[in-house]
C-alpha cells in the first residue's frame, strides 16, 4: 500500500478524490490542478509522507501527513512555472490569495498549536463506494505504523468544527480534543492528538 515515490497517474487520482470528497474545503477551490502539484511535493517531501490505497487498480483512498508544511510549499517552489499556472486564477481573488495567506501562516501565533506535536495528518479520504469497509481505519493505522516507525510518538489533526463524521471517525481511532482554533477567519477546528503506539 505505502511506496514513496508514485506516478503522476496517482497523484491526479489523489487530488481528484480530494476535490470531489472535500469540495467543502478551501483547498478544492484551488482546483484539481494544483492538488496534483501538491501531493506530488508532499509525496517528494522527506518530512512528509502520501499513503494511497488501490483496489482492483484503482486508487479509492489515501491518508497523508507530515512534520512541516513549509517544507511542503518550499516543495512545491521546485515547480514554478507549473504552481504559476495552478494558481493564475487566484490572482484575481483577493479571498482566495488571503485563506492562501492565512495556510502559510498558521501556528505562528497560535498558543495551542505551540504546545503541540509538530507532526500531524493533513488529510484522510476514502471514496464513498468503499466506505464503511474498514479502509479508512486501514490508512489511519499505517500513518500511525509510519510515525511510530520514525520515533514519532504522536501527532495532531485539525479538524472543522461542522465535519461530525470526521469527528467520529477520530474520536473512534482513539484520537482526544487538545484545543480550538481558527485556520481561516471565522471558521472554527477543533485539534485533536493522537498517541502512535
Amino acid at each position: 500500500m505505502m511506496s514513496k515515490m508514485y506516478c503522476h497517474a496517482v497523484y491526479q487520482k489523489v487530488a481528484q478524490l480530494h476535490c470531489e470528497q472535500i469540495d467543502q474545503g478551501f483547498l478544492a477551490t484551488l482546483g484539481p490542478s494544483f492538488l496534483t502539484l501538491l501531493y506530488e511535493a508532499i509525496d517528494k517531501d522527506k518530512s512528509s509522507v502520501l499513503i494511497a490505497k488501490e483496489v482492483d487498480g484503482k486508487v479509492i483512498g489515501f491518508v497523508c501527513g507530515t512534520v512541516s508544511l513549509h517544507s511542503i510549499y518550499k516543495q512545491l517552489l521546485y515547480r514554478p512555472f507549473s504552481l504559476f499556472i495552478a494558481l493564475t486564477s487566484c490572482f484575481f481573488s483577493i479571498s482566495k490569495l488571503s485563506k492562501i495567506f492565512e495556510i502559510f501562516f498558521i501556528g505562528k501565533n497560535n498558543p495551542i498549536l505551540k504546545g503541540l506535536p509538530r507532526h500531524e495528518l493533513l488529510t484522510i479520504v476514502v471514496h464513498p463506494s468503499h466506505q464503511g469497509q474498514g479502509h479508512a481505519e486501514d490508512l489511519f493505522s499505517c500513518l500511525c505504523n509510519h510515525f511510530n516507525d520514525a520515533n514519532i510518538m504522536n501527532f495532531k489533526i485539525v479538524v472543522g468544527l461542522d465535519l461530525a463524521r470526521a469527528h467520529a471517525f477520530y474520536i473512534k481511532m482513539g484520537c482526544k480534543v487538545a484545543g480550538e482554533m481558527q485556520v481561516h477567519k471565522g471558521m472554527h477546528s477543533l485539534v485533536y492528538v493522537k498517541q502512535c503506539s
